[in-house]
């Protein structure tokens, strides 16, 4: 009887300390070793159970989701949500594949139902790092270039001013100051997309999410432009 009660206790003492992995990680079981590859034989030993993650830093990625509305969301009218698992995943799959100049590490991402613009599937807060993505952005084909578009919005308040009058220039903006001293600017008149007329860090996110999508057409489109990236964002 005592005996068969001692091993009612190793199992559950056994059971409770089994190893359990976060739904981003999978299990290794414990394997048996026999040999060193280099030293030959060793006394056979149990290899302990270990997680690791299912994408390559999924560990750090998973803790950039936030389930909070932003406080002052400029947006107003606009509805967040939780995170599913499911959507996590997908994001958790399309994140290592990004270049390190995108720079995914550094925001959070929230989720919302609709944004106030028709057919926007993604926004940028910058005060808190954040991107935001719509419903809208989950039925989309192309979520790594919506994904490059919104940190480029990110990524233009950390470009030289120098390197800003560049961009602009070479995309098409221009200047005008009246005779009492006011300033105008006037964008593109061959523009890129319809929304690059709005603000200049739209423009410059648009050109490049284009320049990642396609480049060689890119280049052929805007030389100068290609050039202007691929020293600072190379591909």
């Amino acid at each position: 009887m005592k005996i068969v009660f001692s091993l009612i206790i190793l199992s559950i003492s056994l059971t409770s300390h089994a190893l359990e992995c976060m739904w981003w990680q999978t299990k290794y079981s414990a394997t048996v070793v026999n040999k060193h590859p280099k030293k030959g034989k060793v006394r056979q030993h149990p290899r302990r159970e270990y997680c690791r993650d299912r994408w390559p830093n999924a560990n750090l990625y998973v803790k950039q989701f936030n389930d909070d509305p932003i406080l002052g969301w400029s947006h107003k009218g606009e509805i967040f949500k939780k995170w599913s698992r499911d959507e996590k995943q997908l994001i958790l799959e399309i994140l290592p594949s990004f270049l390190s100049w995108i720079e995914v590490q550094n925001y959070n991402f929230r989720r919302a139902k609709d944004s106030i613009y028709k057919g926007n599937p993604a926004a940028s807060e910058l005060t808190n790092g954040s991107i935001i993505l719509y419903d809208l952005f989950f039925k989309e084909k192309n979520k790594k270039s919506i994904i490059v578009h919104e940190s480029s919005h990110h990524l233009y308040k950390k470009v030289a001013p120098k390197d800003i009058a560049d961009f602009l220039s070479m995309s098409g903006w221009s200047i005008e100051v009246t005779a009492d001293g006011k300033v105008y600017e006037f964008p593109p008149k061959k523009l890129i997309q319809p929304d690059s007329a709005s603000e200049k860090d739209e423009d410059f996110a648009n050109h490049v999410e284009s320049y990642y999508q396609n480049p060689k057409s890119y280049k052929t489109t805007y030389p100068k432009l290609y050039d202007f990236f691929n020293q600072r964002y190379s591909l």
